[in-house]
């Protein structure tokens, strides 16, 4: 009789891995560099002529001095990019965003951000932050709406605590507040005046605001004074292809990819800004069992898979 345990090798040696035809998984376009430092740079994305989808997903390339490590910029919109993802359901871009500022010494000119007319906007899951005392600051150029928020003086009210197995934040209103952001924003500027308080202190101290990613917010500023040293910070951005224009000739729905059919939006049920900025929009992926680039011609590729001899 065989033993139970040698059975059990024997039919484990049966089940053999039969692996499709993997190499290393072609991410960016015949002959096209899918790297910028250590930054991933998938097409649709792409570095040099040729390489990218059109000029929005051009991406720069650039050495500040020869031994600098190399840093990637949207070309367009001129934000350097610090992670791209093509992931179904996650297509974004991670970027610097500038942070404005007023009466602060020290810091340049304010850089406003400008995206009208480009496949990207400011994901909902950035947060307008505001930080000084005494400080009223107000998203500009979204007309009819009023978005902004007011920090007055007092004490650090930056605070974290545990709730639950997880850590909350609170950011409301004493030297530093917050506030979500419209959807589908592609624009950024922001006015900061003298809010109308009666303790009004701090009127010419330094004030700042950005919009910020919050999830990195929480976890990375211990206090609203450490903004005040930065020139950015990460946001993430939204980006989208259109149906019929942008899907490159050769990706269609097939066993190993899908594309999901454009958006029916109307301006019933969505504010004038999402219709116009994702109405006949879509996003693709690599089916169940499949990865790889869904926006390349035949760059979904099948994964290892197990079968019996």
């Amino acid at each position: 009789m065989i033993p139970r345990s040698v059975s059990l090798i024997f039919f484990l040696l049966f089940l053999v891995p039969e692996i499709a035809t993997v190499s290393a998984l072609i991410m960016a376009k015949p002959n096209c560099k899918d790297t910028c430092g250590n930054i991933s740079i998938p097409f649709p994305f792409g570095i040099g002529t040729g390489c990218s989808m059109n000029d929005w997903f051009s991406v720069d390339c650039n050495k500040t001095t020869a031994d600098s490590p190399s840093r990637a910029f949207l070309s367009r919109i001129n934000m350097e990019v610090l992670e791209i993802s093509i992931r179904y359901g996650n297509s974004m871009v991670r970027v610097n965003s500038p942070i404005i500022s007023s009466g602060c010494s020290g810091r340049g000119a304010n850089i406003s951000i400008d995206m009208t007319g480009s496949p990207f906007a400011f994901s909902s899951s950035n947060i307008f932050i505001a930080r000084g005392c005494n400080n009223r600051a107000l998203l500009n150029r979204i007309e009819p709406e009023i978005v902004g928020c007011t920090s007055t003086c007092g004490a650090n009210n930056l605070t974290r605590s545990s709730a639950e197995g997880k850590e909350n934040s609170n950011c409301s209103g004493n030297n530093c507040c917050q506030t979500r952001i419209p959807s589908s924003l592609q624009v950024f500027s922001a006015s900061l005046g003298n809010a109308e308080h009666p303790n009004d202190q701090g009127s010419n101290q330094c004030k700042v605001a950005f919009i910020v990613e919050d999830e990195w917010f929480w976890n990375n500023i211990s206090s609203p004074e450490e903004v005040h040293y930065m020139q950015y910070v990460p946001v993430i951005l939204n980006w989208f292809m259109y149906y019929g224009t942008d899907i490159p000739e050769g990706v269609e729905n097939s066993d190993a990819m899908y594309c999901r059919r454009p958006l029916n939006l109307s301006s019933g049920g969505s504010d004038l800004r999402t219709v116009t900025l994702y109405s006949n929009s879509t996003t693709c992926c690599c089916r169940y069992g499949y990865e790889g680039n869904p926006y390349l011609p035949h760059g979904c590729t099948g994964m290892i898979r197990t079968r019996l001899m």
